[in-house]
Parts: C-alpha cells; sequence; structure tokens
C-alpha cells in the first residue's frame, strides 16, 4: 500500500480575469512609432552573372532579369518581402502602385526561410 506523502502535491491553477471590455491606463500611442525610419526596396527583378562579366559591362550593356516585362515588381522592408506592385510614373519619378500586401503570417514565413538560406 503507497503512503499519502508520496503522492506530489497538486494545486488547481487560479488565473485572474481580464475585463478585455476596459481600455489600459496608459495606452501605447503609436504616435511615438511615426519618426522611426525603416528601408523600403522595390526589386525590378534579378539575375546571377560571373564577376569577369559584370568587369566587362560597357554604358548601354543589357542586363537580363528574371521577371517578365509587366510583372509586378517585390516590395522589401529590411530585406523581408512585404509586398509587390506595379510600377507606375509620377511626375517624372518611378513609383510603385501596391497590388498585393502579404499577411503577417507569409511574412514571417518567409523571414524565416531566407534566415535559414
Amino acid at each position: 500500500m503507497e503512503k499519502k506523502s508520496d503522492l506530489p502535491k497538486i494545486n488547481k491553477l487560479e488565473l485572474e480575469n481580464f475585463d478585455l471590455s476596459q481600455k489600459p491606463e496608459h495606452p501605447t500611442e503609436l504616435k511615438q512609432l511615426n519618426d522611426i525610419s525603416i528601408e523600403l526596396r522595390a526589386e525590378l527583378g534579378k539575375t546571377r552573372v560571373t564577376l569577369r562579366e559584370a568587369i566587362n559591362w560597357k554604358k548601354d550593356e543589357i542586363i537580363t532579369l528574371d521577371k517578365l516585362a509587366g510583372e509586378n515588381v517585390d516590395i522589401y522592408i529590411h530585406d523581408i518581402r512585404f509586398a509587390s506592385g506595379e510600377v507606375l510614373v509620377v511626375e517624372d519619378n518611378f513609383a510603385v502602385r501596391l497590388t498585393e500586401l502579404l499577411s503577417y503570417i507569409e511574412r514571417v514565413k518567409l523571414g524565416l526561410s531566407r534566415a535559414t538560406e
């Protein structure tokens, strides 16, 4: 027969109840983040070349990229793909109209998969 003192003591876990309808006393304001700069890059396409090829480039050289004409460009924030869009010209400047925003989960998956490469 087993003694009661050999059994582990088990206590019931009691959690504090939270009222989700109440706002926190000191809400974090996103306004504090408004002046933070981020690196944004629009990637038209890419290719691989040897160093010998790059050294021999001359003015008016044509470099073929891996994307087709008219295909969307990829938008990166700090090297993680965030969106894609179409290239426009606005008052003599290039611009990108966002046509697809990746969800948070998609961005995390892409970021994690890039970290393992």
